[in-house]
């Protein structure tokens, strides 16, 4: 693909060796367009040339196009304040878009002349925009007996002409970089969104999901494009990068330009004043909003191949400027694209590309080449090309894309890869629950009614080596440079975006394993204090009265069921499930990913207990316990590599999962909440209780609540990758298209 401003450079150049004198009189003009259309042939040989594989295919109706393209450049000539537009014709012809109005100009008096221009339109793609560029090559002053700029003429001469084009020219391009009216925003390749979620069934039908758009930066390697009289068909050869952080909320780049050079911290020599690679020096980058000190990369592309890689200090600002070169690797390349990114999150701030003009890639000024021919030979080698495009041989409304299923993707492998997603429980649906469960007799042989030594405390051990000390430990190393020779690696240097990737999940991993590191300790603390609360306890059951535990022994015998047990209960906090690690496999068949419960709650409520028809003095004692309780609740697992197929629909991706068991813990249990603070709720009844023995005899259900485990079922809802429209704007008009994904392609129909 050929840039805009290359080509920019490139008409320029072609029509100073066909207009030297800078005016063509009409009956020259079929001469001179027929060396332009030969130009535009010639670069687009050499763009089809360069293409290695074709990514994705682009038509687009041109009565549609140019509306917008005269709409915008009516608007930018009003801008100038000088010049006005009146029946102006765009004309799509063999890899040529002419352009011919009448303007009106005037000069700084006020005074308004007429003249006749001509001249055509280019057309790029970059940066998912369609930028299209007028240079006027033929400018004629109609108006006879004048005064302009304080001079009076008869007639105007070819000075005059000249001069008034060369603003023109100038005035129009200022406005551009101004306003943009010359960007026509084209999704052509879109990505998705993933939507992930769960539900616990057996907790209050809690659900948590949340979806998240895919994010990333599509390189144009090389780009060729045919110019027919309906249609402009362009084909891409593109890269992706995923971009799967995001970037801080208050820091924007509000300046990005390629320049010749910087003097006094500004750039010199902007990009579309270039006419080759080696004015190409520098890019410039200006930061908005940065709170901290940060480190920004510049990360340089040639022809799609990353080459130079350069970090650069951001202090707190509101305006820092900053800048880096290219070097001189790559002399040959003609396509350079760099990436912004933040060093610390890895997010892509901004990416910037531009063509440069290899002076090869020129013409000779022969007029005597067929341009009909050679025209016809380029759509044919085109045609080619594109054949095994569905829309090949189709006439869009206003767009057709399409784009190779092999690369859709890759994309989406890479796009997925290291996407880490965590969806909140509905506090609401956890806020209240309720369990409830029965209490079976005691076991009257486990009663024992006689004093009783206390046993040893249980040891309490902070078991640390449960919080694995994971790391990330990918080479982020990358080749700058190749023997051109023997392609061996010359010069190695650190990818910054991987090496980003890591760090994070490097300070990920660090921070779950503080945070079980902190649980267990907790545990343990918990524990200690469960063994001094056991010991009190033991001191005042082993002063119970034998007589009484043997009143009761005999009571209980016969029973079936001493008391009903409920639980109603309060949470604060937040409960998630966390989606990480996803992998597509082959060709859209299967996915895996791990999903784990990440929890920080409090759960606070009332134990009660409702004795049935059982001895008074343990019915009594029983209707004690009925006290509040609080406990912390912690996840203790996850789901590794979870599997399922994938259902391809036309516009989405769907995985439709299993359900599975994950236990959530809670410390202390609710019984030993209740218990421990309380060690006389169980020397009252007489018998020799302890906390063990209560939670033996909880059956149900929900008994495992009451014995701080929670056992969630997890049903995790389907994982959807819905497939994002591709759009077209033109003006303030924006049109769109659902995906079509079928056996080989996806495919957008951009329709009225």
């Amino acid at each position: 693909m050929r840039r805009f401003i290359s080509k920019v450079v490139r008409l320029a150049i072609a029509s100073q060796l066909a207009f030297a004198c800078a005016i063509i009189q009409p009956g020259g003009s079929v001469n001179d367009q027929a060396l332009l259309q030969n130009q535009r042939t010639a670069s687009g040989v050499l763009d089809l040339q360069e293409l290695a594989e074709i990514d994705v295919l682009v038509k687009l109706d041109n009565p549609h196009l140019s509306r917008q393209i005269a709409a915008g450049l009516k608007a930018q000539a009003s801008a100038t304040g000088d010049f006005y537009f009146r029946k102006l014709k765009i004309q799509f012809g063999g890899q040529f878009i002419a352009l011919q109005a009448s303007v009106n100009i005037a000069d700084n008096t006020g005074t308004v002349i007429n003249a006749s221009v001509a001249g055509d339109i280019l057309l790029d793609y970059s940066n998912n925009r369609l930028v299209w560029f007028p240079l006027f090559s033929q400018l004629q002053i109609r108006s006879t007996e004048f005064s302009f700029e304080n001079q009076f003429y008869e007639a105007a001469t070819t000075e005059l002409n000249a001069t008034v084009l060369q603003r023109l020219n100038a005035d129009i391009t200022n406005t551009l970089v101004l306003y943009g009216n010359n960007v026509i925003p084209l999704e052509a390749v879109p990505l998705a969104e993933v939507q992930v979620g769960t539900s616990l069934p057996g907790l209050g039908s809690a659900v948590a999901s949340h979806s998240q758009k895919l994010n990333g930066v599509f390189v144009v390697a090389a780009s060729a494009m045919l110019i027919e009289t309906g249609v402009t068909t362009i084909a891409l050869d593109m890269n992706f990068i995923p971009d799967l952080s995001t970037c801080p909320a208050d820091i924007e780049v509000s300046r990005a330009v390629f320049a010749m050079d910087v003097v006094a911290r500004e750039p010199v020599g902007l990009a579309h004043n270039m006419t080759g690679s080696d004015s190409l020096h520098y890019f410039y980058s200006e930061i908005s909003g940065a709170r901290r000190p940060m480190t920004i990369i510049h990360y340089w592309f040639a022809d799609g191949q990353p080459i130079a890689v350069e970090e650069l200090a951001v202090g707190p600002s509101e305006r820092w400027r900053t800048w880096s070169a290219k070097g001189f690797a790559s002399p040959g390349a003609s396509h350079w694209e760099v990436l912004v990114v933040e060093k610390e999150s890895g997010c892509i701030l901004r990416s910037q590309s531009i063509r440069t003009l290899a002076p090869e890639l020129l013409v000779p000024s022969n007029i005597e080449v067929d341009s009909y021919s050679a025209f016809a030979d380029l759509r044919a080698a085109f045609n080619t090309r594109i054949d095994r495009f569905p829309i090949s041989s189709n006439t869009p409304k206003i767009a057709l894309i399409e784009i190779r299923r092999p690369f859709l993707q890759d994309v989406f492998k890479l796009s997925v890869a290291d996407l880490h997603i965590e969806a909140a429980f509905d506090k609401d649906a956890l806020s209240k629950l309720q369990f409830g469960a029965q209490m079976l007799p005691f076991e009257t042989r486990d009663i024992v009614c006689e004093q009783r030594s206390c046993p040893p405390p249980r040891v309490c051990v902070a078991q640390v080596t449960q919080c694995k000390r994971l790391r990330d430990t990918r080479d982020c190393s990358s080749c700058l440079f190749y023997n051109p020779l023997n392609n061996r690696c010359v010069s190695q240097a650190i990818d910054p975006i991987c090496e980003a990737v890591r760090n994070r999940h490097n300070i990920k991993y660090t921070a779950d394993r503080a945070a079980c590191i902190a649980n267990t300790t907790a545990s343990k603390l918990d524990c200690e204090q469960l063994n001094t609360q056991a010991a009190r306890s033991c001191e005042i059951e082993s002063g119970i009265e034998v007589s009484a535990c043997e009143s009761v022994k005999t009571g209980i015998e016969a029973l079936t069921v001493l008391a009903s047990v409920h639980a109603n209960t309060s949470t604060r906090g937040v409960l998630s499930a966390v989606f990480s690690r996803f992998r597509i496999e082959d060709d859209f068949s299967r996915l895996k990913m791990d999903m784990s419960l990440k929890s920080d709650l409090t759960v606070t409520g009332q134990l009660e207990f409702e004795p049935g028809k059982i001895p008074t003095p343990l019915r009594a004692c029983i209707n004690a316990w009925s006290v509040p309780f609080t406990s912390r609740a912690v996840a203790v697992s996850s789901a590794n590599s979870i599997l399922t197929t994938i259902e391809v629909g036309k516009t989405a991706l769907t995985a439709n999962w299993s359900g599975f068991a994950m236990p959530l813990s809670m410390t202390p249990s609710p019984l030993e909440s209740v218990f421990v603070n309380n060690p006389q709720l169980l020397a009252n009844c007489g018998i020799g209780l302890t906390v063990k023995k209560v939670a033996q005899v909880i059956a149900g259900d929900d008994a495992e609540f009451f014995s701080g485990q929670m056992k969630l079922d997890v049903q995790p809802l389907p994982t959807v990758i819905k497939l994002s429209p591709a759009t077209v704007t033109y003006g303030s008009h924006n049109f769109s298209a659902e995906a079509v994904l079928g056996e080989n392609y996806l495919r957008y129909d951009i329709g009225r």
